[in-house]
């Protein structure tokens, strides 16, 4: 058994995956994002206890997706929370870190967290690691699940380095490139059903991975699985998700938050309430939309006012915190 839970961390990713093996708790985190002047994720190792991590990952380097890292591994230094291993997918030099951020400010805490790690790594604190699509790295997640990196490959770091000035104009904030192409892309699988998380992928990374031959995904059974980039819209590919093999119900999540950049967007919306199957989630709301009929109609940017020529059901929710617990050939959702 494997839970998987999306933290309500508004425009951004945090998750929290937790399983057991030979009767010992793991847990590892994807991603850690602040959240109205607090620290989810922090949040949930105090909680629980937690005195043992057995790895974290940065999916890329934007801000909604480090900026609690900081302050989470300090604490666990502070307060003697073993760290194993941190993976990343950027290289730490100067210049390339801060040509992967969007402003000054993200800049200096995105160069302050790999000083941090640097020091931790020297006092053989931690591991840390940059990762890619390595085929032959499994990471046993207890006896039953496992964990494979489908992204970034060698192409799309290439498509990022392309598009970086050397060297980086520090007063230039806007003149960054997209540092999405960086994203990782991870298959938590067991012998029947597979989860994929997505990052900010972006959408000609799923046909590589999503190909029936030579393809890390193509024969595999979807049971859960991330949209990328909070429901963006150009990073869909309709082909992909319609390719997938997946159950009676399929969930897919998406995290979000309060934004300025129509993320979800109404066209996404439609296409997964549509397509046979899936069923969306979302970690910004309080309803689950689950389509009735191939009719689309407009659907509100907070989805909580619908057209009368469509029909929908709502499970009224709480907003905030959704997780999963995977087994065998069953996933079961729960709303906190």
């Amino acid at each position: 058994m494997v839970k998987i839970t999306f933290k309500n961390v508004g425009q951004g990713d945090s998750i929290i995956i937790e399983w057991s093996s030979n009767g010992i708790y793991k847990t590892a985190i994807i991603d850690c994002n602040l959240f109205q002047s607090t620290n989810p994720i922090l949040e949930h190792i105090i909680k629980n206890n937690v005195k043992e991590i057995e790895f974290m990952i940065l999916s890329h380097p934007h801000l909604d997706h480090f900026s609690g890292f900081h302050e989470l591994l300090s604490y666990c230094r502070k307060n003697n929370i073993t760290v194993k291993r941190f993976l990343h997918t950027a290289e730490v030099t100067p210049d390339f870190l801060k040509s992967a951020s969007r402003s000054l400010e993200a800049d200096e805490k995105l160069l302050n967290l790999f000083l941090l790690l640097k020091t931790m790594q020297e006092n053989q604190e931690l591991s840390v690691n940059s990762i890619d699509d390595n085929p032959h790295l499994k990471i046993p997640l207890g006896d039953e699940f496992s964990m494979e990196i489908l992204a970034p490959t060698l192409i799309e770091k290439n498509k990022y380095i392309r598009g970086v000035n050397y060297p980086f104009d520090e007063e230039d904030s806007t003149g960054n490139p997209n540092a999405n192409w960086l994203s990782t892309v991870l298959k938590i699988y067991n012998k029947n059903s597979s989860i994929i998380l997505t990052s900010d992928a972006e959408s000609t990374v799923f046909t590589k991975i999503g190909k029936k031959k030579n393809g890390r995904l193509g024969k595999d059974k979807i049971i859960l699985a991330q949209i990328p980039h909070h429901g963006a819209k150009g990073n869909l590919n309709k082909t992909f998700w319609q390719m997938r093999k997946r159950y009676s119900t399929t969930f897919v999540i998406i995290s979000v938050g309060e934004n300025g950049y129509d993320h979800p967007s109404n066209n996404l919306i439609e296409f997964f309430t549509n397509t046979a199957n899936y069923e969306v989630i979302r970690t910004d709301i309080k309803g689950v939309i689950q389509n009735k009929t191939k009719k689309v109609a407009k659907i509100s940017k907070i989805l909580d006012v619908f057209s009368e020529n469509r029909t929908a059901t709502i499970r009224k929710q709480l907003k905030g915190d959704k997780s999963f617990v995977l087994s065998g050939t069953t996933c079961k959702v729960e709303y906190q």
